[in-house]
């Protein structure tokens, strides 16, 4: 059956039922003894039945004050007779059982003889359900005229009077249910903007809400709502004039600001986007929403410590907002502000929700700040979350690095046992620590057991490869690399690795540049594969090329062995002096290199 954007849920019973539905129902159940079955409460009376069930809102909800804008039918008969009992009964157990176009036209009829909204509702349901609109819109209008106020029911008529391309009908829906929202002090153009939203005829719904905003020219909220259904439309252009007249409507609303804010940079105009939410801030410093936005906006602008200062104001305003105290942390991390982030990461582990989490990038903070013991520590309490098993390789990682191998490969052993889904993570770790100890057989020992339990796992194949080359055994990188793109002949990381180790490690410099050329045409924007592509060129003898290319992979990356690549082709061809500049800069981040000094301690 089709689905429908107005109700998905199949069409059983629901539990709030007017009190005529409720006596038919019971009245029967009970006659045939199936009252156990219906799960209903206790009959209502006719004294206790609210005059609002008839509106599908019940009168406890609704602030004696209220003022409805629209007149209330009255109700119909108080009493059971043979024929409401029948549709009621006939309409439920038909929906009971799938009988869904019987289950429809008994709904509809206790509708129209019981004057009942709630059975026009749940008529209304079956025809969308079923697909049938036509039905289903002459169901929403029995509900509509028996349930005036009911913002469902004025939505929906919205809706299914667009569908059936009846605009005025629907602006009219429109107009109604704006002025329900108001008595009830809802935000209507909200409501009507997030169904609006999903029509699929967008053209259609976009007319209907430029109509109503034309009718509410001076309505700060029509233009937003606009402005929303133009975005989920995709028409930056529009939604970018309806967000800015919203806000020169209301200039103090933070809704369309954000939203101005994020038309604008999905265009790519960051510097604009930015400023919007910074004119926000300095106009109304104590808006959260605007203040935040600006600080996330920050992020993914990358300025990282003009978000944390964001984040810092935020939380002096809200000193217990977990999510400021988390973002202070992990801003702080990035910045290496270690202070502010440790203070932050102590207050949200202090609330408990996320102590976890933060104890784990706390035990980051210390390992990066040369605290091992304390991190040690920190990563121990991580004994539940998501983050138990990162806590335990990080662990592990300082075990090692304290000379405790045997304890370090133990908790890696551990976490292969208990967490089936990090199995390769803990290989991994594994062998990395026993080459950085320099116990290469134990390392290929590991790789060996971890490849016989996930025979062609790509990670580790890709790391075994590496390995391999380091230790100038080609048979193996070939091997492993020969495998990994076998299993995936587009892996453009593994040829580019095939074609670079057999640049280093043989003279088969053709068969090299293919792997490398393959690569470069799968990501061409890799600095690595550019790097590979200038080597091949430089043993290729083609210089010119070489240069090419290894300038475009520095340019992307300051990597020293791509500096210390250029800087040989450099030098080879000439120009000494540039040489030298190329490896003097790489020498000032990485003067420890083992590439980097080896070629320049080869030609100086």
């Amino acid at each position: 059956m089709p689905a429908t954007t107005l109700y998905t849920e199949t069409p059983v019973p629901t539990k709030r039922l007017s009190p005529i539905f409720v006596q038919a129902l019971r009245y029967l159940l009970a006659a045939a003894g199936l009252i156990a079955l219906t799960g209903c409460q206790a009959p209502l009376t006719r004294e206790a039945a609210p005059a609002a069930a008839a509106s599908g809102t019940p009168a406890a909800h609704e602030p004696a004050e209220t003022v409805l804008p629209f007149a209330e039918p009255e109700g119909g008969p108080r009493e059971l007779d043979g024929d409401i009992v029948f549709s009621y009964l006939v309409g439920e157990i038909g929906a009971q059982r799938g009988d869904l176009q019987t289950a429809y036209s008994h709904y509809l009829h206790a509708a129209i003889i019981a004057r009942d909204a709630h059975a026009a509702q749940r008529a209304t349901r079956i025809a969308l359900f079923r697909g049938e609109l036509a039905d289903a819109l002459r169901a929403t209008r029995r509900w509509v005229e028996l349930a005036p106020n009911d913002a469902s029911a004025r939505q929906t008529a919205m809706v299914l009077f667009l569908r059936q391309n009846q605009p005025a009908e629907a602006l009219a829906q429109a107009e109604a249910l704006l002025k329900v929202a108001d008595a009830r002090g809802a935000e209507g153009f909200l409501q009507i903007a997030s169904v609006l939203a999903k029509e699929p005829d967008r053209a259609a719904a976009r007319q209907l809400l430029g109509e109503l905003t034309a009718a509410h020219p001076d309505d700060a909220a029509a233009h937003f709502a606009l402005a929303l259904v133009d975005t989920a439309a995709d028409d930056p252009v529009a939604a970018e004039s309806s967000a800015r007249e919203a806000l020169r409507l209301k200039p103090d609303w933070d809704k369309p600001r954000v939203l101005l804010s994020q038309v604008l940079a999905a265009q790519g105009r960051r510097t604009e986007s930015l400023e919007v939410l910074a004119q926000g801030v300095r106009s109304s410093p104590d808006d959260r929403v605007v203040r935040t936005a600006y600080a996330r906006a920050l992020i993914d602008a990358e300025d990282y410590p003009a978000a944390m200062d964001q984040f810092q104001r935020l939380r002096e305003r809200s000193p217990d907002d977990g999510d400021v105290l988390f973002a202070l942390g992990m801003l702080g991390i990035e910045t290496e502000r270690w202070d502010a982030a440790r203070s932050a990461l102590q207050d949200l582990r202090n609330q408990g929700a996320r102590h976890a989490e933060a104890t784990y990038y706390l035990g980051q903070i210390e390992e990066e700040t040369g605290n091992d013991a304390k991190a040690m520590g920190l990563y121990r309490a991580v004994n539940a979350g998501p983050l138990k098993t990162d806590a335990s390789l990080r662990l592990a990682g300082l075990k090692a690095k304290t000379g405790a191998m045997a304890e370090a490969r133990d908790i890696l052993q551990q976490v292969r046992v208990l967490d089936a889904d990090r199995v390769v993570d803990a290989y991994l770790t594994e062998t990395r620590l026993l080459q950085e100890a320099g116990e290469r057989e134990a390392a290929l020992a590991v790789y060996e057991t971890a490849l016989a339990a996930q025979p062609d796992d790509e990670d580790l194949l890709y790391a075994r490869a590496l390995y391999a080359a380091e230790l100038k055994r080609m048979d193996w990188a070939e091997r492993d690399l020969g495998r990994l793109i076998e299993l995936d002949p587009d892996n453009a990381d593994a040829l580019n690795a095939l074609g670079y180790t057999l640049t280093e490690l043989t003279d088969r410099y053709q068969e090299a540049y293919g792997y490398i050329r393959k690569a470069y045409e799968l990501k061409p924007d890799s600095a690595a594969i550019l790097d590979s592509m200038g080597w091949v060129y430089y043993r290729l003898g083609n210089h010119e090329k070489a240069l090419d290319y290894l300038s475009r992979a520095l340019d992307k990356s300051a990597d020293p062995e791509i500096a210390a690549h250029l800087g040989e082709v450099l030098w080879v061809t000439g120009d000494r002096k540039a040489a030298r500049r190329v490896w003097d800069e790489a020498l000032k981040s990485a003067p420890e290199h083992p590439i980097l000094r080896a070629t320049v301690e080869r030609y100086r």
